[in-house]
């Protein structure tokens, strides 16, 4: 079976020079070419057609990032497949980079003694990110519940009880307008509204009154 071919896009000689010597290692990879200056690899890469590019983002010696170079070479390389390997990773860059095209994102601190594992997985279809790249990634996906939302959440009673305390009824008060569940002629103990009031707080997820009135007030 004929190697994997490799192209390396990394402007720190040490680097470079680490990563030829352990593709030099795998008989299943072959670098084909490598650049330290990003101009150099857009000329080059379309044309020696390799099936791994593995991108350093910073680029220093480069008028382009490593981010511009990917895009551009997807534009003539739909096929290329980017694994990024960086130093310290900005949460824009690390975005950016998965938008272009990247396909594995690891950090530079992630990869002794790795380097051929996280190929081999990339190469059969895996996406392989350092565990700090990967929960930027989950994180991103996360938003925090709107107050709508969280008002949303409580029940027809619990929603009387805070429309009440926020036009500024006390407890003992709101005990009085608010009709027992089994006996109608009755209302409820002033016990039970702080009881609901407790719930109303854990549901909006803050501490006390004046927080779960903002809430209420802001939901829209």
């Amino acid at each position: 079976m004929e190697p994997i071919k490799i192209s390396i896009v990394e402007d720190d000689p040490e680097f470079q020079e680490w990563l030829l010597s352990e593709l030099s290692d795998a008989p299943q990879f072959k670098c084909i070419s490598r650049y330290d200056l990003a101009e150099n690899a857009l000329s080059n890469i379309p044309f020696e057609k390799p099936e791994i590019v593995i991108m350093d983002l910073g680029l220093d010696k480069s008028d382009i990032d490593g981010i511009e170079c990917m895009l551009r070479l997807k534009l003539v390389c739909p096929e290329l497949k980017f694994l990024v390997i960086t130093g310290q990773p900005d949460d824009d860059k690390v975005f950016e980079a998965l938008k272009v095209g990247a396909g594995a994102y690891i950090q530079k601190g992630d990869i002794p003694r790795k380097l051929i594992d996280l190929l081999d997985e990339f190469h059969r279809g895996g996406a392989p990110m350092s565990e700090g790249i990967a929960r930027k990634v989950i994180a991103s996906f996360y938003r925090k519940p709107t107050d709508s939302v969280l008002v949303q959440q409580l029940s027809p009673k619990e929603t009387k009880i805070l429309e009440l305390l926020s036009k500024g009824y006390l407890y003992k008060e709101i005990s009085g307008m608010i009709q027992h569940e089994n006996d109608p002629t009755k209302t409820i103990a002033e016990g039970t509204v702080k009881i609901h009031a407790h719930n109303i707080y854990k549901k909006l997820q803050v501490n006390n009154r004046t927080e779960a009135i903002n809430k209420y007030l802001n939901r829209s």
